[in-house]
């Protein structure tokens, strides 16, 4: 006879299976995340985390099939490479694994690119924007936000005046790598639009004072701010005091909840990149933006580019009918078109979008507002 136990305990094993209407297993299909979880950056990777969770869900609640479940595994790679990289092995493990999003800087994911490579796993790149990423010739990365390079050329076809040929001046802070990436692309398509253009760059202990009077000096038409805001805000509030009232632009590190109280009175009307698309302005992700609003309640570029991420590898294994990893990668190789929440995506040969954008808004005290997209296109209107 079987005890209580035993029975109740099948009888929860049971309920808890997935199953179809006849009873069958479904299969489960798992995607894995590697983000930091724990220590200072583990707000963002949760946001990611969270982005990817909602992608699923809606998944298993409208468009899964009688066969298959989705499902997530998280690797908490605490922003380093060497954890990354064993992550990455276990994950290899898991056969149900179809293919991972991560990580969440840069080091950490170059040092992790050649065991995601090993592993034939297709890696969607949520959050990291340097350029070397998508520079290393792998075959299996898949970028969603807008590489630096790339935000630097936009941005000068973008926000320089065309009939302007004042000079434009490109502020950065020596050793930003991130920011001299921007400011580079930059100064080299307003070159190539024949507009007048200088790249300043400052040492990052430089006096805001003495950097805004340089700045001034040179008499700009417009200053676009290439780095991180703890660096170029001071100076561009400086300048404002010391009597520059041209406009400024910025790159889309300014693009934060923080930035319209630090700096929205002073520099309003300030033009900010962003890879994000206003959400709300997307006809065809009105269906489904509303559930994603309900379960992360406040969405971030983070969370944004999670569910993206989850979305890819979805499709790309629904396309192919793919169960395993090595055909979801086959398929991503393969091209083809998917319409994502953060837009509609194809990818180069190296991994970046074939034709990316960004967003400009207009900086204001309380907020941002939504002006034009770098390139038109019918995902907003």
């Amino acid at each position: 006879m079987i005890s209580r136990a035993a029975f109740l305990q099948q009888s929860v094993a049971a309920a808890l299976a997935p199953t179809t209407m006849q009873g069958q297993v479904l299969q489960q299909s798992t995607i894995g995340v590697n983000v930091p979880l724990t220590g200072d950056y583990a707000p963002y990777g949760s946001q990611i985390v969270a982005g990817v969770q909602a992608a699923i869900d809606e998944t298993n609640r409208y468009n899964s099939t009688l066969t298959r479940a989705w499902g997530i595994r998280t690797f908490d790679d605490r922003n380093s490479g060497t954890v990354a990289s064993s992550n990455v092995f276990v994950a290899a493990s898991d056969p149900s694994i179809v293919g991972m999003i991560g990580d969440l800087t840069a080091d950490v994911t170059l040092t992790a690119l050649p065991q995601y490579a090993n592993a034939n796993f297709a890696i969607v790149v949520p959050s990291v924007t340097a350029d070397v990423i998508t520079a290393r010739g792998y075959r299996n990365v898949f970028r969603l936000p807008t590489s630096d390079a790339n935000e630097g050329i936009l941005m000068a076809r973008a926000a320089i005046d065309r009939g302007n040929s004042s000079k434009v001046l490109a502020l950065v802070s020596d050793g930003d790598a991130y920011g001299n990436a921007i400011a580079s692309a930059f100064v080299a398509q307003a070159k190539a639009d024949r507009h007048t253009v200088e790249l300043v760059t400052f040492d990052a202990n430089e006096e805001p004072k003495n950097a805004a009077a340089v700045a001034i000096a040179r008499t700009p038409s417009l200053v676009f701010l290439a780095g991180r805001p703890d660096k170029l805000g001071p100076i561009a509030l400086t300048m404002r005091e010391q009597g520059y009232s041209g406009p400024f632009a910025a790159c889309d590190a300014f693009y934060s909840a923080q930035i319209p109280k630090m700096y929205g009175k002073a520099l309003g009307g300030m033009l900010v990149a962003s890879s994000l698309a206003p959400l709300d302005r997307a006809p065809s992700i009105i269906s489904y933006l509303r559930d994603f609003q309900n379960e992360v309640s406040a969405i971030s570029a983070f969370s944004a580019y999670g569910y993206a991420a989850a979305q890819l590898i979805v499709q790309a294994s629904g396309r192919a009918n793919a169960t395993n990893r090595f055909q979801v990668l086959n398929q991503l190789q393969q091209g083809g078109s998917y319409n994502l929440l953060v837009g509609q995506f194809s990818f180069t040969y190296s991994g970046d979008a074939t034709q990316p954008n960004i967003y400009l808004y207009s900086l204001g005290a309380t907020g941002f507002t939504f002006e034009k997209p770098a390139v038109a296109s019918g995902f907003v209107v």
